[in-house]
């Protein structure tokens, strides 16, 4: 069981956070060249911490997106990534249960974290691809394929760095992480 301080959560908070802001979008990321964080954020929170710090994640991922585009993305499309961030937060919730019982498994953590990684592309993509009056079942398979491992890729390096210093922070002062 990981048992962080208030400190070491706030310090992780603060860091998923100013992550966020630097990589959310083509309008920030692009002054960083940096893909977009928010699914490796939204399965590590779930990982980590509850709900509350979820929906803050989500909050300003959303505020984000309403600074730099405005109401042009407003649409039930682009609500339809509160249950695509879900599933992400969820498998790492899952992935936590499965730690907490057996330790660090890989295929745990193949199992939750591919799999949160393929609903969330399945959702997000979906909702913003069938939206179109063309849209077409082989279209949308073409169009998975062509993002899914980019996407899941972008997000596994996000998580092994996250965890490496994760580790570095917390496995100095709490020796029982493995």
């Amino acid at each position: 069981m990981l048992n962080l301080s208030t400190k070491q959560t706030v310090v992780i908070a603060v860091a998923f956070s100013l992550v966020l802001w630097a990589t959310r979008g083509q309008h920030v990321a692009s002054l960083f060249g940096l893909p977009d964080a928010t699914w490796a954020i939204s399965f590590m929170v779930g990982f980590l911490f509850g709900p509350l710090l979820f929906l803050v994640i989500l909050a300003q991922a959303f505020l984000v997106d309403y600074l730099a585009m405005g109401n042009s993305l407003m649409n039930m499309a682009y609500f339809s990534l509160i249950p695509a961030y879900l599933a992400l937060y969820l498998t790492g919730k899952w992935f936590r249960g499965q730690y907490d019982k057996q330790g660090l498994t890989l295929g745990a953590f193949a199992l939750s974290f591919i799999g949160g990684i393929a609903i969330c592309e399945l959702v997000s993509s979906g909702s913003f691809y069938f939206q179109k009056s063309t849209a077409s079942l082989s279209g949308f398979v073409e169009l998975f394929g062509q993002y899914f491992f980019g996407n899941l890729f972008f997000a596994f390096c996000y998580v092994l760095v996250s965890s490496l210093a994760f580790y570095l922070m917390v496995g100095a002062t709490n020796k029982k992480l493995a």
